[in-house]
């Protein structure tokens, strides 16, 4: 997290509840040489984004900047919905990527252009809105990559060498944090050396969101995270086959497991959207239906491409320190250069009962028998992460972030 300011401080007001966190849902897509194969396909993506409303959308097989501004206008910003915006479309040697946002949620700080001797992959910085940056001029950041690596078995050599240009780009970044890499990667397993590349080189540490390291290659056992071929017919130049392969991923960075930089992935939403698992070698339309989206996103997911998206949410804290608002007549704030809880009494006949600090997952990590006025907890023996702090007295408690 970049620390622009150190301190963060908020009033707690008795009785008031607040929500201190906020969700971001991000899906990759790969659209099928969009819009040159029938650009009329644009409907089905409206159907499946209307569905979803993603608030990061990451795209390869674009062909055009044509079909980028397609996906925006005609797709996304439909139906009353005007704040999704883009990144700029940037031409290269191949087919190319984009990024896709809720302006509502996010903003783009930057973004750049990793070479490789086929496709570019494309790095895009994007920040949260948070409820107090005005005040605070800080936020969480997300380093979110778009890729899409050599096809066709045969070519692993080819697929680890974008790899490599990848994770040695990351690995110059400064304050690399919540990293999010989606797109087609072509891997017919984690024996492939790309999957190592990505998942532990360069000093840079990428984590597959349901640790499923397999050779899943047309293998029953994993239908249920293929993600290609949607169709077992030939339709607009793509695949056939049936759902049998796992090309398509969104790998995160260690922090978003455990609420390292302000965000944590919440578990059990990644998904290969649409995919029931009951349709291995078999096209998305086929019996037996598939009833875990509307039928007509299934179709939609039929008829827009041979892959299918890959979804997974995100929580985020909200303000900065993410302190939840429950008790009136106090402020509370954590310094970071002290690494302490710093407690102010706004009234002389304050004084607070016992105090318990727990990990996210219930763990009781540290006591303090009571405070008087302007009093301190020392939280250096703490590791980094979130922390919720609960008082008997008051009855109030407080998220904080170390």
């Amino acid at each position: 997290m970049k620390k622009l300011l150190l301190l963060c401080t908020l009033v707690l007001s008795l009785g008031a509840k607040s929500q201190n966190t906020d969700t971001i849902s991000v899906m990759a897509y790969n659209l099928l040489n969009f819009p040159n194969v029938n650009s009329g396909r644009i409907s089905y993506l409206k159907t499946i984004v209307q569905e979803v409303l993603p608030d990061v959308l990451m795209v390869c097989e674009l062909t055009s900047s044509t079909g980028a501004n397609s996906v925006l206008n005609q797709a996304l910003n439909q139906n009353g919905i005007s704040y999704y915006q883009k990144a700029t479309y940037v031409t290269g040697p191949d087919t190319q990527n984009m990024l896709y946002y809720n302006s509502n949620k996010l903003g783009l700080k930057e973004q750049n252009v990793i070479s490789t001797t086929l496709r570019d992959i494309n790095e895009y910085v994007l920040y949260y809105k948070s409820d107090d940056i005005a005040t605070t001029s800080d936020t969480t950041f997300f380093y979110t990559y778009v890729c899409h690596l050599k096809a066709s078995q045969g070519e692993e050599v080819a697929r680890n060498n974008e790899a490599l240009a990848m994770k040695s780009y990351m690995a110059g970044r400064a304050g690399l944090e919540n990293v999010l890499v989606g797109g087609d990667f072509n891997l017919y397993g984690s024996s492939e050396p790309a999957w190592t590349t990505i998942t532990t080189s360069n000093g840079v540490t990428l984590v597959d969101p349901i640790n499923m390291a397999a050779n899943w290659h047309a293998d029953f056992g994993y239908a249920s995270v293929h993600t290609q071929s949607t169709r077992t017919a030939s339709l607009d130049g793509g695949s056939t086959g049936g759902l049998d392969d796992r090309f398509d991923f969104i790998f995160m960075s260690p922090d978003l497991q455990n609420w390292g930089n302000q965000a944590k992935y919440i578990s059990g939403t990644y998904w290969a959207y649409g995919q029931d698992g009951d349709h291995y070698n078999a096209a998305m339309i086929d019996l037996p239906t598939n009833l875990t989206v509307p039928a007509n996103v299934v179709d939609a997911l039929y008829y827009m491409s041979d892959h299918l998206p890959v979804y997974m949410e995100i929580e985020v804290q909200k303000a900065y320190n993410g302190i939840e608002e429950l008790n009136k007549g106090i402020e509370a704030y954590y310094n970071a250069n002290l690494d302490r809880l710093i407690f102010h009494f706004l009234k002389d006949d304050i004084h607070t009962g016992a105090i318990a600090i727990y990990d996210p997952s219930g763990k009781l990590v540290q006591t303090v028998d009571g405070l008087n006025e302007d009093q301190t907890i020392d939280v250096s023996g703490l590791e980094r992460g979130l922390y919720i702090l609960k008082e008997e007295k008051y009855n109030f408690s407080m998220k904080f972030i170390k």
